[in-house]
């Protein structure tokens, strides 16, 4: 694939990345490098703003691990919508799941009658908060879309100067509302990110498949369900991927397992309306994914093992000079727990299909969250009130589900093909 910018793939005059986080910092560099057009950056705050200008003024952003690249096609830094939304071309959204419908609200307003707006990566019901936040285009939803998973594996070293891509991923799902719109949008985005994008059939399949709801809490529950509440010193922190156990990998695969068969049954129940043919299990996500960099790709376990992110240590929070205690506050839970396991548990109380793994890791987070999704085996706990499951979208029955996705079940009639 080439690495020059403007080829025919690339019609972009101005992206606009919205998050000042290590998914925007690598977008910067990265999309710098591969496409032609302007790219503006929208942040959370002027000081976040100011941050990140300071550093770019100190020489510029620059990326290093697999991807060298600048930042030098960055044109503005603000945290106003109104300075770097209205001409965009494409609005790129790069902030975790928790934040995606107050992003959503800021933008909204700005927004040009035909701009996209993509979610990088997408977590469970995104598609539920953009079609209620986004202003519609007279009958029609807001065309959006969604990759199941970043690219990249990455980190920021210095805000505004140095960002880290540690592992690139060979593919990823693409998906979008309406369906059809991906038919284009795939060759694109596989040139503005390096990576090739597979489209899949449904929106659906970026909920059931996003493999960070069963790989980060699973590792969390394996490493810290039998904490005792002792600190840790510097060199006894668990490496989160490194020192995952056989029976971790179980736990990984069980809720992977668990998420294939609420798949199956929509598809079977809807008789083919819901297509999910493309909800990967971990294991084989984790082989495509990074297969020329895993040493022994035959478990989940051992794909943990072996990757090219071992050196990766579980979150802590230094709670006192030396001593560590596990940050059960850190994404891998805040995130990947009310925005990818509740979601999918909610899609599962629809299919009918138990999931008693996803609940046993649920309610193991919940109690360290001080959260509530899960009362006995019920979702029903105060805490979902604000979650975008489908039935906090109006949707309950099988019939809902397919209604709400009917411009993907009428695409279906003439199925995209990658």
């Amino acid at each position: 694939m080439s690495e020059t910018p403007g080829t025919a793939a690339d019609q972009t005059r101005v992206l606009t990345i919205c998050g000042g986080g290590n998914a925007g910092h690598a977008l910067a560099v990265v999309l710098s490098k591969r496409v032609a057009g302007h790219i503006d950056w929208l942040v959370s705050s002027p000081e976040r703003a100011d941050l990140l200008r300071r550093g770019l003024s100190r020489g510029g952003l620059r990326s290093t691990g697999v991807i060298s690249a600048e930042a030098d096609r960055l044109r503005t830094i603000s945290s106003d919508p109104a300075e770097v939304i209205p001409n965009a071309d494409m609005v790129l959204l790069a902030v975790p799941a928790f934040v995606h419908a107050g992003v959503l609200r800021r933008i909204g307003t700005h927004l040009g009658d035909a701009t996209p707006v993509g979610c990088l990566a997408t977590r469970g019901g995104f598609e539920f908060e953009a079609a209620r936040d986004l202003p519609r285009r007279g009958e029609r939803r807001r065309t959006i879309f969604g990759l199941q998973t970043l690219p990249w594996s990455t980190r920021v070293v210095k805000p505004g100067e140095v960002v880290n891509i540690g592992a690139a991923k060979a593919e990823a799902t693409l998906a979008s509302l309406p369906a059809d719109f991906k038919r284009d949008l795939a060759p694109r985005l596989s040139q503005f990110f390096g990576t090739r994008l597979v489209p899949a059939a449904s929106f659906l399949s970026l909920t059931l498949g996003n493999q960070g709801q069963f790989i980060h809490p699973g590792l969390m529950y394996g490493h810290f369900r039998s904490w005792s509440g002792k600190p840790y010193d510097h060199e006894s922190v668990p490496w989160l991927y490194a020192a995952a156990t056989d029976q971790m990998g179980e736990i990984v695969e069980r809720m992977s397992r668990e998420a294939i068969a609420v798949a199956h049954a929509l598809r079977a129940r809807t008789k083919g309306a819901l297509r999910l043919d493309q909800v990967q299990s971990v294991h084989d996500w984790l082989r495509a994914s990074y297969a020329d960099v895993t040493a022994d790709p035959s478990t989940v376990a051992t794909c943990f093992r072996t990757g090219p992110i071992q050196a990766r240590r579980a979150p802590m929070i230094e709670a006192a000079p030396g001593e560590f205690t596990p940050n059960f506050q850190y994404r891998y839970l805040t995130e990947d727990v009310p925005y990818g396991l509740a979601v999918t548990r909610a899609l599962a109380d629809i299919a009918g299909v138990e999931t008693p793994t996803i609940n046993e890791v649920i309610s193991w987070a919940q109690r360290v969250m001080n959260k509530v999704y899960l009362v006995g085996e019920r979702l029903e706990g105060p805490d979902l009130a604000d979650l975008p499951t489908p039935q906090n979208h109006g949707v309950f029955s099988l019939d809902d589900l397919v209604a709400w996705y009917g411009d993907e079940v009428a695409a279906e009639v003439h199925p995209v093909r990658p």
